[in-house]
C-alpha cells in the first residue's frame, strides 16, 4: 500500500501536456474529479488524511502552530497494528516529526537540510526503505515540488518536474514486480490560488483553487473508473485500506467514510465537505475562514457570508448569498455542527526564530500568538485585508530572492495601509537583521511586540539585535521572558548558553546547552557549542563525543570539523585531528591553515 501526496498540486493540471506519468496513472485508476481537502495548509490537510478527522476534532489548524494529539488514532499505528512494516518519508519542515504525524510508523525520514528536500533524494530514500520493508507494508511518500517558491520558473514546469520523478518510480516498482500487487493512491494536500481571488499561492481563502484536489486510486483488479460525486480527503484512507483488505470497515468515531460500495453502486454518498483556514487568524489576527459544501453549494463563513453554486460558477465569481440566504443558513447549520463535532483544543508548540525562517524561505511568516483575553470580534474579513496580505508576501519572496530593499518597501506600504498588524513589523525586524542593521532590527522587533508580548520569534530576534548590539543583559531579559512563556524552547537555552561562553562562564555554558538538548536531541548548534565549551573546560573526551554528535548531524560544517580537530588534538588524537582538520579545510577554506 502506497500513498504519495503532491504537495499544492492543483485538481485542474493533472493534464497529458504537464503532468504524463499521473495521466498515464489515470488510465488505470478510480480518478475522484471533485474531491475536497480540509484546509489549503500542509500540516492540517495531511493530519485529516491520517487519521480520517476533520480539524476541529483532531485540533491541527495551521501549519507550525500545533501538533497532533497524542490520543488521536492515526492510520499508520492501526495497520502497524495489524503486522504492517510502516514507513514515511517526507519532503518539507512543516511536515517534521515533532507535529505528531510520525506516529505508527517504523521510519518517519524527515531529514532535511533546509525547509525542504527534492523529490528525487526523497523517492530514493522511499525506494531504498521499500527494497527491505516486509510484506505487507504501508508507505507515504511527501513530495514538494509544485510549492511555491518555483524553483525551476513555474508552478507548472515544477509539476512536470515531481511527474518526471515519479515517473521513474513507477519503472522501478514495475521492475521489482510490485506494480501489479499493491494499491497506490496519488493526491495532495490542497491547490494553488495561481492569482484567483488575487491570492497567488494558498493559505488565505478557502476558494476551490485551493481546496479542490486530485485523486487517483489504483488497484489490483480494479478497473479505471470516474467517479464524480463529492468526495473529501478524510475519506481516502478508509478507502485505501478497505481496497488493501486492511480493515473491510471504516474504524468508528472518523468523518472519513469507505467509498468502495458508492462506486461499485454508482451512486453518490451525498457527502458534505468541511472546509477551513486559520492563517488569518494565526498569523495576522484577522478573521478565519470556514466552509461547507454540499450539493453543489458552497457556504464559507466569513465576516462577510458568501454562497456559491460551484457547479454553475465553478470560479466562485457570483456571491449568491443575499439572494439564497435559505440555502446559506441551512448549510451554516451544518458547519455549526461539525465545529461542534471538535473534541480537542490547538494544542501551541513552542517556537524558535531557526524553525521561523524555514517556514519563510516557503513563504509563510509564523505563528503570532493571540493575544491574552476575549476577542469583542472575529477580526478583520481576510477578502479587506488582501491588500496588505498581498504586500507582506511580496516582502517575503523579494527578501528570500536577495532583494531587502525592495521587500523593505512592499513592508512600508503594507504598514500605511494597516499599522497594526504584527507581522509587518516583525518581518522588516527580520530583514534588517539580516542586513546588519541590528539597531532597526531592535526598533522594529521592539514595535512587533509592543502590538503581541507573546510573539516569541520576534522576542528571540530582538535578543540577537541586542547582542549584536552589545546589550547583553537586555538579551538576557528578553530570553528570560521566551523561557517563562515557553519553557521547552531549546533556541532559548541555547542563546543564553553563548552569552554565558562569551563571559567565560563555561559551568553555567555546558549547563544551559545540555539543557536545550535534552528538549532537541539532534540540535546540531546545540552539541557544537557544548563541544566548544568542554574544550574550555579541558575535557577533551567529552568534547570530542559532543563534536562527534554536531558532526554526524552536519558534515558539511566547517566549524565543527574545526572544533572537533581541536578537541581530538587536546585528547592526544593527532591522527584523527589532522583528518578533521583537513575535512574542516575541504567544506570551508577560512578553516585551512
Amino acid at each position: 500500500m502506497i500513498v504519495v501526496t503532491i504537495d499544492t498540486l492543483r485538481a485542474d493540471h493533472v493534464t497529458p501536456q504537464i503532468a504524463p506519468a499521473l495521466d498515464q496513472l489515470r488510465k488505470t485508476s478510480i480518478e475522484f474529479t471533485d474531491a475536497v481537502t480540509v484546509a489549503p495548509l500542509t500540516l492540517p490537510a495531511h493530519a485529516s488524511l491520517f487519521t480520517g478527522l476533520y480539524p476541529p476534532r483532531h485540533g491541527v489548524h495551521d501549519n507550525h502552530v500545533s501538533s497532533l494529539p497524542e490520543d488521536v488514532p492515526t492510520y499508520a499505528a492501526r495497520l502497524k497494528q495489524r503486522g504492517y512494516a510502516t514507513g514515511a518519508f517526507v519532503s518539507a519542515v512543516m511536515l517534521d516529526h515533532r507535529y505528531g504525524l510520525d506516529r505508527g510508523f517504523d521510519v518517519y525520514d524527515d531529514r532535511i537540510d533546509g525547509p525542504e528536500r527534492a523529490a528525487v533524494d526523497t523517492l530514493g530514500r522511499a525506494g531504498t526503505w521499500l527494497q527491505t520493508a516486509s510484506r505487507p507494508f504501508f508507505l507515504w511518500i511527501h513530495l514538494f515540488e509544485p510549492h511555491a517558491p518555483y524553483r525551476t520558473g513555474t508552478y507548472a514546469s515544477e509539476v512536470t518536474d515531481v511527474d518526471s520523478e515519479l515517473a521513474t518510480f513507477f519503472t522501478t516498482l514495475h521492475a521489482r514486480q510490485l506494480w501489479d500487487d499493491i494499491v497506490l493512491s496519488v493526491t495532495s494536500d490542497h491547490g494553488e490560488s495561481l492569482g484567483e481571488h488575487g491570492e497567488k499561492t494558498h493559505g488565505f481563502f478557502v476558494y476551490d483553487s485551493t481546496i479542490r484536489i486530485p485523486w487517483l486510486l489504483h488497484a489490483p483488479g480494479r478497473r479505471a473508473a470516474r467517479f464524480a460525486p463529492q468526495v473529501r480527503i478524510v475519506d481516502q484512507m478508509a478507502t485505501i485500506m478497505a481496497l488493501a483488505d486492511a480493515g473491510a470497515s471504516a474504524p468508528g468515531g472518523i468523518d472519513g467514510v469507505n467509498l468502495l460500495p458508492f462506486v461499485d453502486g454508482n451512486r453518490s454518498p451525498d457527502l458534505e465537505a468541511y472546509s477551513e483556514t486559520y492563517l488569518p487568524r494565526d498569523q495576522f489576527n484577522w478573521s478565519e475562514l470556514r466552509a461547507l459544501r454540499r450539493a453543489g453549494r458552497k457556504f464559507i463563513d466569513a465576516p462577510q457570508p458568501e454562497l456559491y453554486d460551484v457547479q454553475a460558477d465553478p470560479a466562485e465569481s457570483a456571491n449568491l448569498y443575499a439572494e439564497e440566504r435559505p440555502n446559506a443558513e441551512s448549510l451554516a447549520r451544518q458547519l455549526a455542527a461539525v465545529e461542534r463535532s471538535g473534541s480537542h483544543n490547538t494544542r501551541v508548540r513552542s517556537s524558535n526564530d531557526v524553525e521561523a525562517d524555514k517556514f519563510m524561505a516557503l513563504g509563510y511568516i509564523g505563528f503570532s500568538p493571540p493575544l491574552a483575553g476575549a476577542r469583542a470580534d472575529r477580526g478583520a474579513d481576510p477578502k479587506a485585508k488582501l491588500p496588505v496580505y498581498t504586500l507582506t508576501m511580496d516582502a517575503i519572496e523579494l527578501s528570500e530572492t536577495g532583494r531587502p530593499d525592495a521587500a523593505l518597501h512592499a513592508l512600508r506600504r503594507a504598514r500605511a495601509l494597516d499599522a497594526d498588524v504584527t507581522q509587518v513589523h516583525f518581518l522588516e525586524g527580520a530583514i534588517l537583521g539580516g542586513r546588519g542593521d541590528f539597531r532597526g532590527a531592535a526598533a522594529a522587533l521592539e514595535r512587533t511586540l509592543a502590538l503581541n508580548p507573546r510573539f516569541v520569534a520576534a522576542r528571540l530576534k530582538l535578543a540577537l539585535a541586542y547582542l549584536r548590539l552589545g546589550h547583553d543583559r537586555a538579551a538576557e531579559q528578553q530570553l528570560d521572558a521566551v523561557l517563562r512563556d515557553e519553557p521547552a524552547n531549546y533556541r532559548a537555552y541555547h542563546d543564553l548558553a553563548a552569552i554565558a561562553y562569551a563571559r567565560g562562564e563555561f559551568d553555567h555554558a555546558e549547563a544551559l546547552e545540555r539543557k536545550a538538548l535534552a528538549i532537541k536531541s539532534d540540535y546540531f548548534d546545540g552539541w557544537n557549542a557544548l563541544g566548544a565549551a568542554l574544550i574550555m573546560k579541558h575535557q577533551a573526551s567529552a568534547a570530542v563525543d559532543a563534536l562527534q554528535k554536531a558532526t554526524d548531524i552536519n558534515p558539511r560544517s566547517g566549524q565543527a570539523l574545526h572544533n572537533l580537530s581541536l578537541a581530538l588534538a587536546a585528547a592526544a588524537r593527532r591522527d584523527e585531528a589532522e583528518r578533521a582538520a583537513v575535512r574542516a579545510c575541504a567544506v570551508d577554506r577560512q578553516y585551512c591553515r
